[in-house]
């Protein structure tokens, strides 16, 4: 589109330059036809002659005023549509990362992937402290959208800022979905970053080996593929 615009405006300059050189000329024309042949009546043969050509003249050059008019208004609108299709173009794009960033739209990208299970406790140890709990799960979130990642997701389902992570007995319900270990976590963004975001020493993967829970990755994945989100973005966090 702006390319073609670019194209017809440089025609348009061209017919300008055209129509004001020959303007240029009838004007000079019209001086000449203006102060009439020396030595002769009006009522001679080139007199009259000269008077005709006077008067087209004066009907070419009216005629190519009009043209120049209706070039200049067309130049000042094909203006007017460049800006407008740049200021649109930019507002298509930030609607669009919006869009992206609330989980309204089907994403795909490099990213990272992370699984989390529950661990085996060993005999008379408190099992609690070996399972995944919604937590664990909200705080890998957390850490991957503090790390500049565009889009997450837990076992297929779109996550966002409002969504609700919290368990429900023995699963955990994300979106008003109930789901169980193991749960894989992925992100789309820098792949380098967000990984170096998850295996920061002492971070919260660490913390999770730690406490005996199972950790698989981060591994890095070249393309993710994440539906949009669903669900209800007022209630995503409510029980």
């Amino acid at each position: 589109m702006l390319v073609s615009t670019r194209a017809k405006l440089t025609l348009s300059l061209t017919v300008v330059a055209v129509v004001l050189g020959f303007m240029i000329a009838l004007q000079y024309k019209q001086q000449l036809a203006e102060r009439g042949p020396v030595g002769y009546s009006s009522s001679d043969t080139e007199q009259q002659k000269l008077l005709l050509q006077l008067q087209a003249l004066k009907e070419t050059n009216a005629k190519a005023q009009q043209q120049l008019q209706n070039v200049t208004s067309k130049i000042a609108a094909y203006e007017k549509q460049t800006g407008d299709a740049s200021d649109l173009s930019q507002m298509r794009q930030k609607l669009e990362d919006e869009r992206i960033l609330a989980g309204m739209t089907a994403v795909q990208g490099p990213g990272v992937r992370v699984t989390l299970m529950d661990g085996t406790s060993p005999a008379g140890a408190d099992t609690e402290q070996y399972l995944t709990h919604d937590w664990d799960v909200r705080s890998v979130i957390n850490e991957l959208f503090t790390a500049g990642a565009e889009a997450v997701s837990i076992n297929g389902y779109r996550v966002v800022a409002t969504s609700g992570v919290f368990c429900t007995g023995p699963v955990v319900k994300v979106n008003d979905h109930r789901i169980g270990a193991p749960f894989d976590i992925e992100a789309i963004g820098d792949p380098q970053v967000l990984k170096s975001a998850l295996t920061l020493q002492g971070g919260i993967l660490d913390q999770l080996r730690g406490r005996g829970v199972n950790v698989s990755g981060p591994v890095i994945v070249q393309t993710i593929k994440m539906p949009p989100f669903t669900g209800s973005v007022l209630n995503s966090g409510s029980n």
